[in-house]
């Protein structure tokens, strides 16, 4: 092995690292802007309470609002504070601003009957309303600036972005002198922990600085109330209440642990009556705060630390992803600068150059997934075109299926390097129409454009893959499996986890640009004079063959009961419909787009083992039989929880391990029907590399009819129901599956 990466191996490999760093960097900052607000929106509404509470004995003597003497003595300390904080205004019952410090705003509306946070462009508007004698009496509206938010969360950005370009320049050196793929990933996942560690750190420190400011203001609110007590130099033991008082904020306070009156140490008044009389003591690990009052005494609050690491958790969780999601992109890049090495393997070696084309292609394609099919939904019903959610994707694998053919031709005259550049061309195309011309109809034309782009990509690659060895032909269509589940993986996390800050149009336009970069990488594809060669060897498939090849049991019955259903199962459910169903139930872009990585990786385990298997054992049926039980199992668990009265936490949990059954199900039939088409008779009639050819087009129908059929499902069984007659249906084709292979095997021995 030659020692040392040369300067452009390592110049990639530190590229590659810098972009997957950077990446971290960003959707870190993007988790940041989101989660520090939240807590800005708290803590202003317990100093609401502080303000609420000087109003209370003024209101509840029936004097309107107009008549308080101070409040802007009150407020503007609490203003003066907070940097953030634009102005604190009192508003009348109409809406109209009585006293204000800092800026007033605009006339609101009448009071909300409960607390209420609004965004405008520019502030996050958290308004109180205030109940006076004789009803409502008017509202205290905190306006927050969002800007001086945003740019505390951003304060911790340049010391990260530091450090993501420190760690990249370390594998750009570690590089320079170490040329070997598997220690060049070691490098690089180093630098990703070490960088999603310290990140994580930053996000714990910003969201406790929130809960301490919190904490302090749900204090000083107490102390508001129970401070006069103290000025009137009552005895604590002849008032009554406290300890109800107590229990009301920490029972409207979720998050608080503990509330307590203490005097001289002691628990005069809590919120569970047991702890008076005891010392304070703070559950270990809270966050603590105590407002003084005269006399000694203190009021003491005090926050689970699981407030800031339940809110860091989320972010964690889209690191690991992102880990997942980046490791991909930079195995594949490393695979690429390495691709002469002897670490590549693989049934032949041209296929290393095909890898981070086809890869790439896919990636630039899932970075949507995440949120297409709610945006399809929307724009459809904005155009009034009921079930054109559907539509959108049927057109896509419409044109995906149309184009394979031509593709073929295409291929055989101008090479596989020609074809699969012009491929890329039209996904780019496809990429950038919706952001630059929003809307359903731009939409429905973009996806049919895409699918067209993608059978060229996909026809492009699988050139090579018919010169394959008879005896490896499972493990070189394994490449193509592998290469679409790992862009899969890696776009539908990067995509999801950006669209919150970049919105669609930004994602599409980063789609865009990772196509222009396949055709790009286009010219390390096979010479086109060698790719006319391999088409012409194998003879290229021809719709006039495929009556020839319908005659076979074990090819028509691998097609219309496994491969055809498989493939309708991931365009009808995993693309289109499970999003739409999460999505209802509430879930986020970056968990739906996690969710399907979930798939893909469940694709990825089994797609190896199950081809090596078929291979060595001859057996492919038996694990196609597998596969579709196992898909229709996991299908009906997604959809379970609409049927059946369940938890959150055990809905979640059957949707993510049917998504992944459904994965695994699906790596047992991905490669090993290739295997199985190859020993049928269409193959003894045709030669297998033409009817593997044939059966590959003939089974991209379960694509285009995926989604018409899952929403027709949907439609007519409501929901839940949906999901469990599509996984019948998969089970009973799977067992009629069973009679027909054992046929083809008895026909095949005799």
């Amino acid at each position: 092995m030659r020692r040392g990466g040369g300067l452009g191996a390592a110049t990639a490999a530190g590229l590659t690292a810098l972009f997957s760093l950077a990446l971290l960097v960003y959707v870190s900052w993007g988790e940041a802007k989101r989660g520090w607000p939240r807590f800005a929106e708290d803590k202003a509404a317990a100093e609401a309470e502080v303000l609420a509470a000087a109003l209370g004995p003024h209101l509840a003597a029936g004097l309107p609002l107009t008549a308080f003497p101070g409040f802007t003595q009150i407020a503007a300390p609490i203003r003066a504070a907070d940097p953030a904080l634009a102005g604190i205004v009192l508003r009348g019952p109409e809406g109209r601003a009585l006293f204000a410090a800092g800026e007033e705003g605009e006339a609101a509306r009448p009071p909300p009957g409960a607390r209420e946070t609004r965004l405008t462009e520019t502030r996050l508007l958290v308004t109180l309303p205030l109940a006076g004698r004789f009803g409502a009496a008017g509202a205290l509206e905190f306006r927050l600036d969002r800007e001086a938010l945003a740019a505390r969360a951003s304060r911790p950005l340049p010391a990260l972005a530091a450090l993501a370009g420190g760690l990249a320049f370390a594998v750009f050196l570690f590089a320079l002198r170490e040329g070997r793929r598997r220690r060049l990933f070691v490098a690089f996942a180093a630098a990703f922990v070490v960088a999603a560690t310290a990140v994580t750190g930053s996000l714990a420190a910003l969201y406790a600085e929130g809960a301490e400011a919190r904490a302090k203001a749900i204090s000083e609110s107490l102390a508001g109330r129970v401070g006069p007590l103290f000025a009137y130099g009552l005895d604590l033991r002849d008032v009554s209440g406290l300890d109800a008082l107590l229990g009301e904020y920490a029972r409207a306070n979720e998050d608080v642990a503990a509330v307590g009156l203490v005097v001289g140490g002691v628990v005069a008044a809590h919120g569970e009556p047991e702890a008076v009389g005891r010392p304070w003591r703070a559950p270990a690990g809270a966050l603590e705060y105590r407002a003084p009052l005269p006399a000694g005494a203190e009021i003491a609050v005090a926050l689970p630390a699981a407030v800031v690491w339940r809110a860091v958790a989320r972010s964690v969780r889209n690191f690991a992803a992102l880990l997942i999601a980046s490791g991909l992109v930079a195995a594949t890049a490393f695979g690429f600068i390495r691709r002469g090495g002897e670490e590549d393997g693989g049934p032949d070696p041209r296929l290393a150059a095909l890898r981070p084309v086809f890869f790439l292609a896919v990636f630039a394609d899932f970075l949507t997934a995440g949120f297409l099919p709610q945006l399809a939904e929307r724009w459809a019903a904005e155009a009034g075109a009921s079930g054109g959610a559907s539509l959108v994707f049927s057109a896509y694998f419409g044109a995906f299926l149309l184009a394979l053919l031509p593709a073929t031709a295409l291929s055989a005259r101008l090479g596989a390097r020609r074809v699969t550049l012009l491929g890329a061309l039209l996904v780019a195309l496809a990429s950038a129409i919706p952001a630059l011309s929003p809307g359903f109809a731009p939409l429905l034309g973009a996806r049919a454009l895409a699918g067209a782009g993608q059978g060229l990509l996909l026809i492009g690659v699988q050139a090579a893959l018919l010169a394959a060895p008879a005896g490896g032909r499972t493990r070189a269509a394994a490449v193509i499996v592998l290469g679409f589940n790992g862009g899969m993986i890696a776009g539908a996390a990067i995509g999801s986890l950006l669209v919150a800050d970049l919105g669609a149009d930004g994602v599409f336009i980063i789609a865009a640009a990772a196509a222009l970069l396949v055709a790009a990488l286009a010219r390390a594809l096979p010479h086109p004079e060698a790719a006319q060669q391999e088409a012409r060897g194998g003879g290229g498939p021809r719709l006039a063959d495929l009556p020839r090849a319908f005659g076979s049991a074990g090819f028509l019955g691998a097609l219309l009961l496994v491969g055809a259903p498989a493939k309708a199962a991931l365009t009808g459910i995993i693309v289109f419909a499970a999003p739409l169903h999460l999505s209802a139930r509430g879930w986020a872009a970056e968990e739906i787009g996690q969710i399907l990585m979930l798939y893909a990786v469940g694709v990825l385990l089994a797609t190896g083992p199950a081809a090596r298997w078929a291979d060595r054992t001859g057996r492919a049926g038996f694990l196609l039989f597998l596969g579709g039980a196992g898909a229709a199992a996991g299908i009906a668990a997604i959809g379970a929880p609409a049927m059946v009265e369940t938890s959150p936490a055990a809905a979640t949990a059957l949707a993510l391990a049917g998504v992944f059954l459904t994965g695994l199900a699906h790596g047992c039939v991905n490669a090993p029907v290739i295997a199985f088409v190859a020993e049928s008779g269409a193959a003894a009639r045709l030669g297998a590399p033409t009817a593997t050819a044939l059966y590959r087009i003939a089974e991209r129908a379960g694509h285009v009819a995926g989604p018409g059929l899952a929403a027709a499902a949907l439609a007519a069984a409501g929901g839940g129901g949906g999901f469990l007659w599509i996984a019948g249906a998969i089970l009973g084709l799977t067992c009629l599956f069973g009679l027909v292979a054992a046929f083809a095997v008895r026909k095949a021995g005799t």
